[in-house]
């Protein structure tokens, strides 16, 4: 072992960055504060049923996270991950379906077949997507509205403006044309398969972060959970982490912990107190699933379908991708200011799709803060910080994505790889 490392948050950011780091003979203590890992991608338990706090759809554009998991369950990929081309269904108003041709002609090849828009919007979509895979210099400052101004409204209402609310969590008229536009690229401008879709098959603290965990501990690392982390002291030579009952040093800390939570870790620390000031000017958005268990017979056409004019954006069956049969999950993503009554519509917007009996339970998970709202000019800093033992891992760091799981996973894969070069 070179050195010992502390790795604060067990999310997927973590426990990608504790992954590597054990991997490389690293000494590692993985801290996280609940009693499960994940973060804010992670199982619960409702209703006797091992469920998420909320359902994730993965990209074939996510090679960091497909690479992590591919190599945690080697033999039984197809068993982890359902691989689906994209559809986007939305019965009865529109579907579109990307035939399997090189990219991007499968994507205009989507457009142009699309049902439900006619032929102007469709040669409109074609046209404005092919301009936008081209496209190197979107301003900083633009917002996805401002973006898709020039396209037709059914195209915005159903298209481009629900694809801005699911992939980055955040309102079209405040959400950032940069990181919409290089979501779009990086789904429809590399390989076909990459802008799959794929649907765990498993509970999302299974899917990654449980697996990579056992794996450090197999290295000879140490997971402490749950156990959160109070205090942070840094010098020159070392970074003393405390706890409730006691303070250790390493040679190096990764903060893997969500932005929101970095000030009340790092506040005492000189040097990261620029970093702090720049996330906290972040604001956050919610993401609501509601869980609706009807009877087991029940099932839908496909896995799932996407939603309109509701609460909901998708629904999920997970009687066909979890082996829980009759039980649906609706998301809605940028869930603020959901009414009281917004379970009831989410399955008022299923009846467009089938017409399933009275629910046996249902239940809802409200991540308030889920993710940053990702917005123009948006400040994030770098996996490296001021100080030369302490490094950031978090879907908020720089990259290309917005708060997604191969953000995550991504940053902790560089900021582990940074920290190597000191060792």
């Amino acid at each position: 072992m070179k050195a010992g490392v502390a790795v604060i948050g067990g999310g997927w950011a973590g426990c990608a960055a504790a992954l590597t780091l054990a991997e490389a003979g690293v000494a590692i203590t993985l801290y996280e504060a609940g009693r499960i890992l994940g973060g804010r991608a992670r199982a619960v338990e409702l209703e006797g049923q091992r469920l998420d706090n909320g359902q994730h759809i993965l990209l074939g554009a996510y090679e960091q996270t497909l690479h992590l998991i591919a190599r945690l369950h080697p033999s039984a990929m197809p068993d982890a991950l359902w691989r689906l081309p994209l559809t986007l269904d939305q019965p009865p108003d529109f579907s579109l379906t990307c035939p399997r041709l090189p990219a991007p002609l499968h994507l205009l090849a989507g457009l142009l077949g699309a049902r439900g828009l006619g032929w102007r919007d469709k040669l409109a979509a074609a046209r404005w997507a092919h301009g936008l895979l081209s496209d190197t210099d979107t301003p900083e400052h633009l917002s996805v509205s401002q973006l898709t101004r020039s396209q037709p409204e059914k195209l915005n209402r159903l298209l481009w403006h629900p694809l801005c609310v699911s992939a980055l969590n955040t309102p079209p008229g405040m959400a950032s044309a940069k990181v919409f536009r290089d979501m779009i690229r990086a789904a429809f401008g590399g390989r076909n398969h990459h802008s799959d879709l794929l649907l765990p098959r498993r509970d999302l603290t299974a899917l990654f972060p449980a697996p990579a965990a056992a794996r450090v501990v197999e290295l000879g690392g140490e997971v402490r959970l749950p156990c959160r982390v109070t205090t942070l002291e840094a010098t020159t030579d070392a970074v003393t982490v405390g706890t409730r009952d006691a303070a250790a040093a390493y040679s190096h800390v990764i903060l893997a912990v969500a932005p929101q939570h970095l000030a009340g870790l790092a506040a005492a620390i000189p040097q990261l107190r620029s970093m702090l000031h720049g996330v906290a000017d972040y604001t956050y958005q919610p993401i609501a699933t509601a869980y609706l268990q009807y009877d087991p017979a029940f099932r839908l056409d496909k896995p799932l379908f996407a939603l309109t004019d509701g609460p909901a954006q998708f629904v999920f069956d997970r009687g066909q991708s979890h082996d829980q049969p009759g039980l649906l999950a609706l998301v809605a993503s940028a869930a603020t200011n959901l009414p009281a009554d917004w379970m009831d519509r989410a399955a008022a917007q299923l009846l467009r799709i089938a017409p399933p009996d009275s629910p046996r339970w249902r239940r809802h998970i409200v991540e308030k803060q889920a993710t940053y709202a990702c917005v123009p000019n948006m400040a994030r800093p770098g996996v490296r910080t001021a100080h030369p033992r302490i490094f950031l891992a978090g879907d908020y760091t720089a990259g290309p994505y917005p708060a997604t799981l191969e953000s995550a996973t991504l940053s902790g894969v560089q900021s582990a790889s940074a920290l190597l070069e000191q060792l």
